[in-house]
């Protein structure tokens, strides 16, 4: 998506989330990794996290922000599939979660199909994943 497109629609994508939702959480974590924004949305989504306000503007760092009641699990998931988090941990113990477990493996989702699209970003988000496959 062109970042002077993007900027201003996940700007106020992310405005809607903390109106809507209240306080939010600010992930943040490092490009060039192999692990995607559209990874981390479709990850977060299959455990029921919505995120919202998503960063593209930087070309070593991506952000997006989750409510804030959902951080700690968003952020043991993130952590146990690996993502490259820049951001300081809310539970230092997420830390150590990748070591403990197999890599891949990931607690079982509440859902198979995850939650869906809501917003017009996330009714893009998911185009976007149907047209790269």
């Amino acid at each position: 998506m062109n970042n002077s497109l993007s900027d201003p629609i996940n700007l106020l994508d992310g405005w809607y989330g903390k109106l809507a939702h209240g306080p939010m959480h600010r992930f943040t974590f490092a490009t060039g990794t192999g692990f995607t924004g559209l990874e981390a949305e479709k990850l977060l989504r299959q455990y029921g996290i919505r995120i919202w306000g998503r960063e593209m503007n930087r070309t070593d760092e991506r952000a997006f922000l989750v409510k804030k009641s959902q951080a700690v699990w968003a952020e043991y998931v993130l952590c146990r599939a690996g993502a490259p988090l820049t951001c300081p941990l809310l539970d230092p113990r997420n830390a150590e979660y990748r070591e403990r477990h197999p890599e891949g493996s990931l607690p079982i989702p509440w859902d198979g199909e995850g939650i869906g699209a809501h917003s017009l970003v996330d009714h893009v988000t998911d185009w976007i994943d149907r047209l790269l496959g």
